[in-house]
C-alpha cells in the first residue's frame, strides 16, 4: 500500500524527483485496494494483455477485474448530486462498487445546471455549472472530493479528463493532471484516464497527445494511465505496434461499448471485415497482442444514452468481459432522465433507488466480493537484509569492494560502511510492492541510497508503512534506524 502515517513526511522529504508534499487520507475499511494494491499492466504466459495488483504481481492466476460505477458528466445537478462523499458512500454500501469513475467536464460546457442543487439559477451564469476550461476550481474541488471519498472508502477511483477534443485541450490537461498526480498520485486508489473518447481523429493524433500528458504524472506517480482511442473508444487496436510512451510502462487502453448498439463477435456486415469488426472483436485482437484493456465506460442501452436494456445483449458482453477479466465502470451513476441512468429520479446521494439499468448493473455487482484481506507486506523476491552478503545478482554490497561494474563508492556516504549498525531482534523491516513497512519500534528515521552509496531521501519519524512510490524505477539500499539499532536492506522498484 501506499497510504502514508509519517506525521513528518512532508518536511523531511528532500528528493531531486519533483516530490509533493504528502497528504495523509486513512481508508475506514479493508476493501479492494488493501487486497491488490495498485493496479498494472501485464502480460499472462499466453502473452496476452491483462491487469494486475502489485500485491501478488503478475502471474497467472492473480489477475485483477475490478468493477463499479462511472459519474455522470460534471454538468448538471442530477448527476453532481452523486459528485459526494454521501453518493460515493451509498454506492459502496448499496451496490458493492470496487471503482467509481469521476467523469469531468473539461470545456466551458454550460447546460444550465446551477451549483446550488436546491434552487434554479436562472439568468445567473455565475452559477451555472461550467467545465474546467471556464471554472477550473469548481470542477478540481469536484474530483477532490469524489477521490477522497474514494481513498476513505478503500475503493478504486477514475480521474478522468471527460473529453471528446482532448488533444485541443493540451495545456488545461498537463495543468490538471500534474496537480491531481502530486496530491494523490501516492494512492493505490486511483487511476488516470487521459482522453474519454476522442472522435474522427487518428491514432497517431491520440498518441501524440498521450505522449505529452503521460510524463506530468509520471513526476509524481506511476500508477495506472488509461487512454482512449479513436471513434469513441472502439479501437483499441489502433495501438498495436505503436503504444504510448510511458516510462512507467503501466498504460491500459480504453473500450468502449452500449450492448443494444455495439456487438461482440463478428462484423456489422458493410466493410472488408476490419473496420466493420464488432467492438468486441477490436478489444481481443488487442488483449492478445499483448495490450491492457479496461472497459471505462459501458452502457445497458444505446449509445445515445437511452434505449431499454436488454438482457441477453447485456449478458453476453458480460461474458465476454468476464473471459478475459477485463474491469469496468457502468455509464452512469445520475439520476438523468435517460435510460441507462442508474437511479431514478426520486433517488438522492444518500438513498439510491434503481431504474430498469440500475438494477441490472447491480446484479452484476452482486457477485464482487463483500469481505477483503489486506495484503502481505512480506519482503519481495527473496531479497537479503544481511549487509554482509550480497545483493540480488551475486553483487556485493561489502563497502571495500566497488559496486557495479566495478564503481568505487564513497565510504563516507557508503551505507554499508557507516560505523556502528547493529541488528536488533525488535526492529523489523519489511518491503512488498513500493512500501517499506517499519515495526516492532516506536519510530525510525529511513535513508534511502543509490547504488553508489549517495543519499537520496531521508524520512525522520517512521511509523508503519513507508510509501516509495514515487521513487523512480531502480535498485536502492534502504537503512532504517532506531537509537542504536540500523538495519540495512536491498530493494528494487519496479
Amino acid at each position: 500500500m501506499k497510504i502514508l502515517s509519517i506525521p513528518a513526511l512532508a518536511c523531511a522529504m528532500t528528493l531531486g524527483f519533483g516530490l509533493a508534499s504528502a497528504q495523509t487520507i486513512t481508508p475506514s475499511r479493508v476493501g479492494p485496494v488493501s487486497q491488490y494494491g495498485q493496479l498494472m499492466t501485464g502480460k499472462n504466459s499466453a502473452g496476452e494483455g491483462r491487469i494486475y495488483g502489485s500485491c501478488e504481481g503478475v502471474k497467472d492466476g492473480a489477475e485483477v477485474q475490478v468493477r463499479g460505477m462511472s459519474l455522470y458528466w460534471s454538468l448538471l445537478p442530477e448527476a453532481v448530486e452523486f459528485w459526494s462523499e454521501e453518493g460515493v458512500a451509498s454506492m459502496v454500501k448499496d451496490m458493492n462498487v470496487q471503482i467509481v469513475r469521476a467523469a469531468m467536464a473539461t470545456t466551458s460546457e454550460d447546460w444550465w445546471g446551477c451549483k446550488d442543487l436546491t434552487k434554479s439559477c436562472g439568468d445567473d451564469k455565475s452559477k451555472h455549472i461550467t467545465g474546467y476550461a471556464s471554472d477550473p476550481s469548481y470542477q478540481t474541488n469536484l474530483m477532490k472530493t469524489v477521490v477522497e471519498a474514494a481513498i476513505k472508502n478503500d475503493i478504486y477511483v477514475i480521474i478522468d479528463w471527460h473529453s471528446h477534443q482532448a488533444h485541443e485541450e493540451v495545456a488545461n490537461a498537463k495543468k490538471f493532471f500534474g496537480e491531481m498526480a502530486q496530491a494523490y498520485g501516492q494512492y493505490d486508489h486511483v487511476i488516470f484516464e487521459l482522453f474519454n473518447e476522442p472522435k474522427e481523429v487518428s491514432w497517431s493524433t491520440v498518441k501524440g497527445y498521450a505522449d505529452q500528458i503521460v510524463p506530468v504524472i509520471r513526476q509524481y506517480s506511476d500508477n495506472l494511465i488509461l487512454v482512449g482511442n479513436p471513434k469513441w473508444d472502439q479501437n483499441p487496436n489502433d495501438a498495436i505496434g505503436n503504444e504510448v510512451t510511458d516510462s512507467g510502462k503501466n498504460t491500459a487502453y480504453t473500450l468502449h461499448y452500449y450492448a443494444m448498439s455495439h456487438c461482440v463477435s463478428g462484423t456489422y456486415g458493410w466493410g472488408d471485415g476490419t473496420n466493420d469488426a464488432c467492438e468486441g472483436v477490436k478489444g481481443e485482437k488487442a488483449i492478445k497482442a499483448g495490450l491492457s484493456v479496461f472497459i471505462s465506460e459501458w452502457g445497458t442501452g444505446t449509445a445515445d444514452g437511452g434505449g431499454t436494456p436488454g438482457q441477453s445483449k447485456n449478458d453476453e458482453w458480460q461474458t465476454y468481459i468476464n473471459k478475459y477479466k477485463l474491469s469496468w465502470a457502468n455509464w452512469s451513476a445520475s439520476r438523468i432522465e435517460e435510460g441507462t441512468a442508474a437511479f431514478t429520479s426520486g433517488s438522492n446521494k444518500n438513498s439510491l433507488q434503481y431504474t430498469a439499468s440500475g438494477n441490472m448493473v447491480k446484479g452484476y455487482l452482486a457477485t464482487n466480493p463483500t469481505t477483503y484481506t489486506k495484503c502481505s507486506t512480506a519482503s519481495q523476491g527473496g531479497q537479503t537484509t544481511d549487509p554482509n552478503q550480497g545483493q540480488q545478482g551475486g553483487q556485493t554490497t561489502d563497502p571495500n569492494q566497488g559496486q557495479q561494474g566495478g564503481q568505487t563508492t564513497d565510504p563516507n556516504q557508503n551505507p554499508w560502511a557507516i560505523a556502528g549498525i547493529q541488528s536488533a531482534a525488535s526492529l523489523n523491516v519489511a518491503f512488498s510492492g513500493k512500501a517499506l513497512e517499519v515495526s516492532g519500534v516506536n519510530a525510525a528515521d529511513v535513508e534511502l541510497f543509490d547504488l553508489k552509496g549517495h543519499k537520496l531521501m531521508k524520512v525522520d519519524g517512521v511509523r508503519g508503512t513507508l510509501s516509495l512510490a514515487m521513487i523512480p524505477a531502480g535498485q536502492y539500499l534502504v537503512k532504517v534506524s532506531s537509537g542504536s539499532a540500523s538495519k540495512v536492506q536491498a530493494i528494487t522498484l519496479k
